[in-house]
């Protein structure tokens, strides 16, 4: 992956780091000390880089700066996710959404505006036995969309320690250390879909940057991957015994 600085506000430590800190080698996110020694500075270094760039993109952590980066343009999302990557993610959408999403961006490429539309994101079933359970599933979707465990306790009826305590046994289950990773894990495992967490708006803006051709390929191989996963159920039905 090749890094360029292609920006007036972030130096090219600072975007390098951010780009670093929003990778998902195996849905994981790399630490201080990796990103350190994958640039070979000190952890000090990467730290203060970081605090940088979130006072300049007016940031309270680094997974805001990242998405507050990608909104200025300064961070290309093909450079923190291949079109396969995300294929994964947004595996349970309906493929019909994305060329929607890229007729859309095709009349509003960046930077313009996209207009409000008033389009539903539909997704694919669910899967039958999931391996969260319902609470889990319902503190993880809310978490994904900002809410404070305090605000996802009033709207859930429940205490903040039961948050807490129900966002750990989903992030324990799916094997997640942070909220972002577990929530990508989640959409990947279809324990959650894209149209709980997002609009049709919201999807359209995040991948507006990619650009309508790309977004036309990532809706061809979320097609062939539905494909795949059909043949093979159909496969699996005619080798069970009668």
């Amino acid at each position: 992956m090749q890094m360029n600085t292609i920006n007036p506000i972030l130096t090219k430590n600072e975007r390098e780091i951010l780009i670093l800190a929003a990778l998902h080698p195996n849905l994981k996110h790399l630490g201080i000390t990796e990103i350190s020694q994958r640039l070979g500075i000190t952890e000090t270094s990467v730290k203060t880089h970081i605090h940088q760039a979130c006072i300049k993109l007016g940031a309270d952590n680094r997974n805001e700066a990242v998405l507050l980066a990608m909104k200025c343009g300064l961070i290309k999302l093909d450079e923190l996710l291949s079109l396969e990557e995300l294929a994964e993610i947004l595996c349970s959408i309906d493929p019909g959404v994305l060329w929607k999403i890229a007729e859309v961006v095709h009349l509003y490429p960046p930077p313009n505006t996209i207009p409000q539309i008033n389009e539903p994101v539909t997704c694919l079933g669910k899967r039958q036995t999931g391996i969260l359970t319902n609470r889990e599933r319902d503190v993880l979707v809310l978490s994904s969309k900002g809410l404070t465990n305090l605000e996802i306790a009033d709207k859930l009826c429940m205490s903040t320690s039961a948050v807490r305590t129900f966002l750990n046994r989903a992030f324990t289950k799916l094997g997640a250390d942070k909220k972002a990773d577990a929530v990508q894990l989640a959409l990947k495992l279809r324990e959650i879909s894209v149209d709980e967490i997002s609009s049709f708006n919201e999807l359209a803006e995040f991948l507006a940057p990619l650009g309508s051709l790309s977004i036309e390929k990532l809706a061809k191989i979320l097609e062939e991957n539905n494909k795949k996963s059909l043949l093979k159920i159909q496969n699996n039905l005619i080798s069970i015994p009668v």
